[in-house]
């Protein structure tokens, strides 16, 4: 008896599209056996509506099916840039020369016999996952290495000291790679530091690329308002978002920013925000925790977006709290799902203890991998001190 292949060690999801159900159940059970989760679709149309709200590590798809055939699957695959990338394996009855060269000109990964036997169809499957999972950390390390000799970051290396603020960050790419998130901050003088946090919409971690041109004009239009003397968050968000409507290598590109000015002479907190996620805020007086919503537009969607500005004024224990959709975005029955109140309840009962970021990082952010991460993560932690 053949023995089937151990499956790498985090359990990948693979979508088998198949209308033979007995097959179907047959190749489910040994990938449930072999370690992998299976998620089954008789026809193409039901495994392109699936795809909408999950996304598999691998597509693995008849040839010979009603209404569309595994062919014109793969091509509606490939027109979706959202799922494009997803690797895909043909497992067909059909074996014609002509054919397989034809699947495999699609940038399919393999054209496997559905008689070859089951433990090696499993075997098969092994050796492609490993085969991407080595990729991934290969590239993963060559993208670093590109970073490091360009002496390009998206994220500080470490955060500035403000008088009268504890400033902390924190950051973790999707599965590794550098991604959409950017984070920096600008010091003006002993008075005045801004603090920006942003996300590239979409790409996965071809965002990364993006992040430099968001970055190059958040801080100029930051420095250029400064030498003019203009602090209004409001004016310096209208001018970085005109700056990248107008910008051709930016088009179709948005991204979302918080952008804040800390004042150490006042203690206030101005704040203007763009499509991005409302701040949570701390009030240690009375414990109460509110949150801080802007009305501001995504930037490049409008070259004329409007944008608001609010200031929080923060006394001794208060806190803001600044993330991207990473911080909320959760695994639900296989997919995705948005859950803000989950997170502010997970941080919740630490906003009132002494070093509160400490314990959210080893409580929450410690606690975030590769099997429950679902994008980019990022947060800027502010406390009045």
């Amino acid at each position: 008896m053949i023995a089937f292949s151990e499956a790498p060690a985090a359990v990948k999801k693979i979508l088998l599209v198949e209308d033979s159900r007995l097959f179907s159940k047959v190749v489910e059970a040994a990938l449930i056996r072999a370690g992998y989760q299976c998620v089954l679709c008789e026809s193409a149309s039901d495994a392109l509506e699936m795809l909408v709200t999950e996304t598999p590590d691998l597509i693995l798809s008849d040839y010979d099916m009603p209404e569309m055939n595994g062919f014109d699957f793969r091509q509606a695959v490939l027109m979706n840039p959202i799922i494009s990338d997803i690797p895909f394996v043909f497992l067909t009855s059909f074996t014609d020369n002509s054919l397989v060269l034809e699947g495999l000109s699609m940038s399919a990964l393999d054209f496997i016999n559905k008689e070859t036997p089951i433990p090696v169809i499993i075997s098969k499957l092994n050796n492609i996952i490993r085969s991407l999972q080595n990729e991934h950390t290969r590239s993963v390390r060559e993208l670093k290495i590109a970073a490091d000799t360009l002496n390009v970051k998206s994220i500080p290396v470490k955060a500035p000291e403000v008088p009268g603020f504890r400033i902390h960050f924190w950051h973790k790419g999707y599965r590794g790679y550098p991604g959409g998130d950017f984070l920096d901050f600008v010091q003006v003088d002993g008075r005045f530091c801004f603090a920006f946090l942003g996300d590239i919409m979409g790409k996965k971690w071809k965002a990364w690329f993006f992040t430099f041109g968001f970055l190059s004009y958040i801080r100029a239009a930051i420095r250029f308002c400064v030498l003019d003397n203009d602090f209004g968050l409001d004016t310096i968000t209208q001018k970085i978002n005109k700056l990248i409507c107008l910008d051709e290598s930016l088009q179709n590109i948005l991204s979302s920013l918080s952008l804040l000015l800390l004042d150490s002479q006042t203690g206030a907190v101005h704040y203007t925000g763009a499509g991005d996620l409302p701040l949570i805020n701390f009030r240690f007086s009375d414990k109460r925790i509110t949150t801080v919503q802007s009305s501001g537009l995504l930037l490049g969607l409008l070259e004329d977006g409007f944008y608001d500005k609010q200031t929080i004024q923060m006394l001794t224990g208060d806190s803001l709290v600044i993330f991207t959709d990473g911080m909320i975005d959760i695994p639900s029955n296989g997919s995705k799902k948005s859950d803000y109140p989950f997170f502010v309840e997970k941080i919740s009962p630490y906003l009132s203890q002494p070093e509160s970021f400490d314990l959210i990082q080893t409580q929450v952010l410690d606690r975030i991998d590769d099997s429950n991460q679902m994008d980019d993560a990022s947060i800027i932690f502010i406390e009045k001190i």
